[in-house]
């Protein structure tokens, strides 16, 4: 699988994110974007607009965050308290929107570019809530990333599975992978297996972005 197929759904998410947001988001810039919180804030309250439609249509909609983050901080520094309670009330809202804790990042994953992807794959799972919410997000992967990802699944346990789920597809026998690190901790051997699975050439996958 060529690097431009698995870096597809980063450029969807970053489409998606900038067509709502009125951003000019992309690959390099996505991560620096959105490091304070206030711009995921930002997508939460109109991400808000389509799921109180969705509420107010729905016969059962099932439990759904009320209102987006309140009292944002927009323009605060990435290194800041504020851009750390930014990304509390966004984390705090997402889980509202019932995206699995599972795909939910951790403050440090983005406030201190430890988990560059775990903040993508939170992010890809709130698009799939949006989309279950009315809104229009084209974010389904290509069969062999959504593959992918189903292996992961498989190996790992429920760290991907809604992420798998979102992407859909049948699922075809993935390719074994038999190396393992002789240390490290577990989200990096998912890492290593991530790049193994795909078959990427060069850089890994959670190096995808620059901070």
């Amino acid at each position: 699988v060529k690097d431009e197929r698995m870096l597809m759904m980063v450029d969807k998410l970053c489409i998606w994110m900038g067509g709502i947001l009125g951003e000019t988001l992309n690959r390099e810039n996505l991560i620096t974007s959105i490091r304070n919180g206030g711009l995921m804030c930002r997508l939460a309250a109109d991400v808000q607009y389509c799921v109180d439609e969705f509420k107010a249509n729905d016969e059962d909609p099932g439990s759904l965050p009320k209102k987006a983050p309140q009292n944002v901080s927009l323009d605060c520094s990435a290194r800041s308290m504020e851009a750390r309670e930014n990304v509390m009330k966004f984390l705090t809202w997402a889980r509202e929107l019932r995206v699995p804790e599972s795909s939910i990042f951790s403050p440090d994953d983005l406030l201190k570019l430890k988990g560059k992807m775990n903040v993508v794959n939170t992010l890809l799972a709130v698009a799939r809530r949006a989309k279950d919410c009315g809104m229009a997000a084209d974010i389904d992967a290509p069969p062999k990333i959504a593959n992918a990802f189903k292996g992961l699944e498989e190996k790992f346990g429920k760290k991907f599975d809604h992420t798998a789920a979102a992407f859909g597809g049948e699922k075809k026998e993935i390719k074994k992978v038999d190396n393992k690190l002789a240390s490290g901790s577990a989200w990096k051997i998912v890492q290593q297996k991530f790049d193994q699975i795909l078959q990427l050439p060069g850089k890994p996958a959670y190096e995808i972005f620059r901070a």
